[in-house]
Protein backbone atom coordinates (compact mmCIF):
# COMPACT_ATOMS: atom_id res chain seq x y z
CA UNK A 1 0.00 0.00 0.00
CA UNK A 2 1.03 3.45 -1.01
CA UNK A 3 0.34 6.49 1.35
CA UNK A 4 -1.28 9.81 -0.67
CA UNK A 5 -2.15 13.42 0.70
CA UNK A 6 -5.67 14.33 -0.72
CA UNK A 7 -5.47 17.66 -2.83
CA UNK A 8 -8.95 19.62 -2.81
CA UNK A 9 -8.65 22.13 -5.69
CA UNK A 10 -9.86 25.74 -5.60
CA UNK A 11 -13.89 26.11 -6.22
CA UNK A 12 -14.27 22.70 -4.53
CA UNK A 13 -17.99 22.05 -4.50
CA UNK A 14 -18.90 19.36 -2.01
CA UNK A 15 -22.25 17.85 -4.43
CA UNK A 16 -20.21 17.55 -7.32
CA UNK A 17 -17.27 16.39 -6.10
CA UNK A 18 -19.09 13.85 -3.76
CA UNK A 19 -20.80 12.27 -6.90
CA UNK A 20 -17.22 12.10 -8.45
CA UNK A 21 -15.76 10.59 -5.15
CA UNK A 22 -18.49 8.01 -4.76
CA UNK A 23 -18.06 6.62 -8.19
CA UNK A 24 -14.14 5.95 -7.51
CA UNK A 25 -15.00 4.50 -4.09
CA UNK A 26 -17.02 1.76 -5.37
CA UNK A 27 -13.85 0.68 -7.19
CA UNK A 28 -11.67 0.27 -4.48
CA UNK A 29 -11.73 -2.88 -2.67
CA UNK A 30 -9.78 -1.59 0.68
CA UNK A 31 -8.34 1.50 1.71
CA UNK A 32 -7.25 3.55 5.00
CA UNK A 33 -8.48 7.04 5.00
CA UNK A 34 -6.28 9.57 8.07
CA UNK A 35 -7.24 12.97 9.22
CA UNK A 36 -5.54 14.75 11.41
CA UNK A 37 -4.23 18.51 12.07
CA UNK A 38 -0.47 19.71 12.48
CA UNK A 39 0.50 22.99 10.74
CA UNK A 40 -3.06 22.53 8.29
CA UNK A 41 -5.85 19.70 7.90
CA UNK A 42 -3.99 16.75 6.61
CA UNK A 43 -5.98 14.12 4.53
CA UNK A 44 -4.41 11.05 3.84
CA UNK A 45 -5.54 7.71 1.84
CA UNK A 46 -3.45 4.32 2.03
CA UNK A 47 -4.01 2.42 -0.52
CA UNK A 48 -3.03 -0.05 -3.33
CA UNK A 49 -1.07 1.81 -6.29
CA UNK A 50 -3.67 0.48 -9.23
CA UNK A 51 -6.16 2.63 -7.71
CA UNK A 52 -4.10 6.84 -8.06
CA UNK A 53 -5.17 6.56 -11.69
CA UNK A 54 -8.40 6.26 -10.63
CA UNK A 55 -8.22 10.32 -9.46
CA UNK A 56 -6.66 11.11 -12.96
CA UNK A 57 -10.17 12.89 -14.05
CA UNK A 58 -11.38 14.66 -10.94
CA UNK A 59 -11.46 17.93 -11.18
CA UNK A 60 -12.16 18.85 -7.82
CA UNK A 61 -9.58 16.64 -5.86
CA UNK A 62 -5.76 15.23 -6.64
CA UNK A 63 -3.71 13.23 -4.89
CA UNK A 64 0.03 13.87 -4.06
CA UNK A 65 2.41 10.72 -3.11
CA UNK A 66 3.02 11.90 0.76
CA UNK A 67 5.89 9.92 3.02
CA UNK A 68 4.42 10.21 7.08
CA UNK A 69 7.25 12.15 8.61
CA UNK A 70 8.72 10.77 11.86
CA UNK A 71 6.33 13.51 13.90
CA UNK A 72 3.22 12.39 11.54
CA UNK A 73 4.09 8.38 12.71
CA UNK A 74 2.89 9.77 16.09
CA UNK A 75 -0.73 8.77 15.59
CA UNK A 76 0.12 5.49 15.41
CA UNK A 77 0.82 5.51 19.21
CA UNK A 78 -1.54 7.52 20.71
CA UNK A 79 -2.20 7.12 24.10
CA UNK A 80 -6.38 6.62 23.84
CA UNK A 81 -8.54 6.33 21.41
CA UNK A 82 -11.98 5.62 20.97
CA UNK A 83 -13.66 2.67 18.87
CA UNK A 84 -16.78 3.90 17.17
CA UNK A 85 -19.48 1.62 16.38
CA UNK A 86 -22.36 2.63 14.05
CA UNK A 87 -25.43 1.56 15.80
CA UNK A 88 -27.22 -0.01 13.35
CA UNK A 89 -25.43 -2.12 10.76
CA UNK A 90 -27.12 -1.96 8.39
CA UNK A 91 -26.70 2.09 8.05
CA UNK A 92 -30.09 3.11 8.07
CA UNK A 93 -31.46 5.54 8.65
CA UNK A 94 -31.51 8.26 5.76
CA UNK A 95 -31.93 12.11 5.91
CA UNK A 96 -32.97 14.77 3.37
CA UNK A 97 -30.31 17.12 4.43
CA UNK A 98 -27.16 16.44 5.25
CA UNK A 99 -24.97 18.26 7.33
CA UNK A 100 -21.03 19.29 7.49
CA UNK A 101 -19.18 16.83 9.28
CA UNK A 102 -17.52 18.63 12.13
CA UNK A 103 -14.38 17.08 12.79
CA UNK A 104 -13.07 18.76 10.07
CA UNK A 105 -14.12 22.10 11.90
CA UNK A 106 -12.64 20.09 15.25
CA UNK A 107 -8.72 19.78 13.63
CA UNK A 108 -8.95 23.16 11.78
CA UNK A 109 -9.11 24.86 15.10
CA UNK A 110 -6.22 22.75 16.32
CA UNK A 111 -4.44 23.86 13.06
CA UNK A 112 -5.21 27.31 13.91
CA UNK A 113 -4.26 27.02 17.49
CA UNK A 114 -1.33 25.84 16.81
CA UNK A 115 -0.20 27.93 13.64
CA UNK A 116 -0.95 30.81 16.58
CA UNK A 117 1.31 29.37 19.21
CA UNK A 118 4.08 29.12 17.18
CA UNK A 119 4.08 32.69 16.01
CA UNK A 120 4.32 33.84 19.14
CA UNK A 121 6.93 31.26 20.30
CA UNK A 122 9.74 29.99 17.71
CA UNK A 123 10.60 27.28 20.56
CA UNK A 124 6.82 25.84 20.30
CA UNK A 125 6.81 22.50 18.19
CA UNK A 126 4.03 21.58 16.60
CA UNK A 127 1.77 18.64 17.74
CA UNK A 128 -1.09 16.46 16.72
CA UNK A 129 -3.49 16.12 19.54
CA UNK A 130 -6.06 14.54 17.33
CA UNK A 131 -6.78 11.99 14.64
CA UNK A 132 -9.27 10.10 12.80
CA UNK A 133 -8.78 6.49 11.09
CA UNK A 134 -10.82 4.64 8.79
CA UNK A 135 -10.07 1.26 7.63
CA UNK A 136 -12.88 0.45 4.60
CA UNK A 137 -12.67 -3.34 3.47
CA UNK A 138 -15.51 -3.73 0.66
CA UNK A 139 -17.89 -6.58 1.61
CA UNK A 140 -21.13 -7.28 0.30
CA UNK A 141 -24.17 -6.48 3.22
CA UNK A 142 -26.97 -6.67 1.29
CA UNK A 143 -29.00 -9.50 3.81
CA UNK A 144 -29.45 -7.16 6.29
CA UNK A 145 -30.88 -4.92 4.71
CA UNK A 146 -33.31 -6.63 3.19
CA UNK A 147 -34.10 -8.07 6.17
CA UNK A 148 -34.67 -4.92 7.21
CA UNK A 149 -37.04 -3.52 4.48
CA UNK A 150 -39.18 -7.17 5.09
CA UNK A 151 -39.74 -6.42 8.75
CA UNK A 152 -41.34 -3.07 7.51
CA UNK A 153 -43.11 -5.14 4.56
CA UNK A 154 -44.91 -7.60 6.86
CA UNK A 155 -45.71 -4.66 9.37
CA UNK A 156 -47.16 -2.33 6.52
CA UNK A 157 -45.52 0.53 8.65
CA UNK A 158 -45.23 4.06 7.25
CA UNK A 159 -41.25 3.71 6.89
CA UNK A 160 -41.93 0.84 4.71
CA UNK A 161 -44.55 3.24 2.64
CA UNK A 162 -42.53 6.44 2.85
CA UNK A 163 -38.96 4.80 1.89
CA UNK A 164 -39.19 1.46 0.57
CA UNK A 165 -38.26 2.37 -3.04
CA UNK A 166 -35.43 4.22 -1.04
CA UNK A 167 -34.34 1.19 1.03
CA UNK A 168 -34.04 -1.14 -2.51
CA UNK A 169 -32.18 1.43 -3.84
CA UNK A 170 -29.20 1.14 -0.53
CA UNK A 171 -29.23 -2.58 -1.32
CA UNK A 172 -27.32 -1.75 -4.40
CA UNK A 173 -25.21 -0.01 -2.97
CA UNK A 174 -21.34 -0.81 -2.81
CA UNK A 175 -21.05 -1.99 1.33
CA UNK A 176 -17.69 -1.73 3.60
CA UNK A 177 -16.99 -2.72 6.41
CA UNK A 178 -15.32 -0.11 8.61
CA UNK A 179 -13.03 0.46 11.82
CA UNK A 180 -13.48 3.63 12.47
CA UNK A 181 -11.28 5.50 15.30
CA UNK A 182 -10.51 8.57 16.80
CA UNK A 183 -7.09 8.67 19.09
CA UNK A 184 -5.68 11.63 20.92
CA UNK A 185 -2.46 12.46 23.45
CA UNK A 186 -5.73 14.35 25.57
CA UNK A 187 -9.24 12.95 27.21
CA UNK A 188 -9.98 16.39 26.25
CA UNK A 189 -9.12 16.55 22.90
CA UNK A 190 -10.44 13.06 22.38
CA UNK A 191 -13.73 13.97 23.50
CA UNK A 192 -14.30 17.02 21.47
CA UNK A 193 -13.32 14.81 18.52
CA UNK A 194 -16.05 12.43 19.95
CA UNK A 195 -18.54 15.36 19.86
CA UNK A 196 -18.27 15.31 15.87
CA UNK A 197 -20.08 11.84 16.00
CA UNK A 198 -23.89 12.02 16.41
CA UNK A 199 -25.33 10.13 19.86
CA UNK A 200 -28.08 9.04 17.40
CA UNK A 201 -26.08 7.25 15.06
CA UNK A 202 -22.59 6.18 16.51
CA UNK A 203 -21.76 4.65 19.94
CA UNK A 204 -18.22 4.31 21.19
CA UNK A 205 -15.34 2.47 23.71
CA UNK A 206 -12.54 4.78 24.86
CA UNK A 207 -9.94 2.28 25.50
CA UNK A 208 -5.24 2.67 26.35
CA UNK A 209 -2.93 1.73 24.06
CA UNK A 210 -0.29 -0.65 25.00
CA UNK A 211 2.93 1.03 25.12
CA UNK A 212 5.04 -1.71 26.22
CA UNK A 213 5.56 -3.07 23.11
CA UNK A 214 6.69 -1.79 19.63
CA UNK A 215 4.63 -0.07 17.22
CA UNK A 216 3.61 -2.92 15.39
CA UNK A 217 2.17 -4.56 18.30
CA UNK A 218 0.39 -2.12 20.11
CA UNK A 219 -3.33 -1.95 19.84
CA UNK A 220 -4.27 1.34 17.90
CA UNK A 221 -1.71 0.04 15.35
CA UNK A 222 -2.88 -2.98 14.87
CA UNK A 223 -6.82 -1.56 14.79
CA UNK A 224 -5.78 0.77 12.43
CA UNK A 225 -3.75 -1.84 9.83
CA UNK A 226 -6.07 -5.18 10.50
CA UNK A 227 -8.81 -5.55 8.26
CA UNK A 228 -12.66 -4.83 9.61
CA UNK A 229 -14.37 -8.30 10.06
CA UNK A 230 -17.78 -9.59 9.89
CA UNK A 231 -18.91 -10.78 13.18
CA UNK A 232 -20.26 -14.64 13.55
CA UNK A 233 -23.80 -13.26 14.94
CA UNK A 234 -25.54 -11.01 12.51
CA UNK A 235 -27.50 -9.17 15.07
CA UNK A 236 -24.43 -7.27 16.63
CA UNK A 237 -23.71 -4.22 16.04
CA UNK A 238 -21.43 -3.74 14.10
CA UNK A 239 -20.06 -0.73 11.87
CA UNK A 240 -21.03 -1.28 7.56
CA UNK A 241 -21.02 1.91 5.61
CA UNK A 242 -22.06 2.61 1.73
CA UNK A 243 -19.73 4.53 -0.49
CA UNK A 244 -21.94 7.30 -0.26
CA UNK A 245 -21.43 7.26 3.48
CA UNK A 246 -18.09 6.75 3.68
CA UNK A 247 -17.43 9.55 1.19
CA UNK A 248 -19.63 12.10 3.52
CA UNK A 249 -16.78 11.67 6.00
CA UNK A 250 -13.99 11.93 3.69
CA UNK A 251 -15.17 15.26 2.30
CA UNK A 252 -14.64 18.70 3.96
CA UNK A 253 -17.25 21.26 5.00
CA UNK A 254 -18.88 23.43 1.78
CA UNK A 255 -19.56 26.74 3.06
CA UNK A 256 -23.45 25.98 2.60
CA UNK A 257 -25.34 23.23 3.99
CA UNK A 258 -24.69 19.66 2.01
CA UNK A 259 -28.23 19.20 0.08
CA UNK A 260 -29.11 16.35 -1.70
CA UNK A 261 -30.66 17.18 -5.36
CA UNK A 262 -31.58 13.69 -6.08
CA UNK A 263 -33.72 12.73 -3.48
CA UNK A 264 -32.92 10.59 -0.32
CA UNK A 265 -30.14 9.79 0.17
CA UNK A 266 -27.99 8.15 3.00
CA UNK A 267 -25.54 9.71 4.54
CA UNK A 268 -24.07 8.88 8.20
CA UNK A 269 -24.33 13.05 8.93
CA UNK A 270 -27.34 14.59 8.66
CA UNK A 271 -30.83 15.26 9.85
CA UNK A 272 -32.51 11.94 10.79
CA UNK A 273 -36.15 10.78 9.47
Amino acid sequence: MNTYQIIFQQGYEFITASKMLELIMQRIQEFIFILYAKDKVYSIIIMDDRYKDLFNNNMHITLQEFELSKEDNMIFSFPIYARLRFKQHYAIPFCLQAEPFPLYKVLADYAYSSNSNNNNNNNTTTTIPLAFFMHAYQRNERSSIASYLRKHDMRRTSIYYAYGDHIRAKLQLTHYHTTLLLASNSKQALMKGLSAFKASYFTYSINSNNHRHELKKQRLYKHIFSKPKKPWLNNQRYTVLSHIELVSLMLPDSLMLRLTVDGIRPYTTGVML
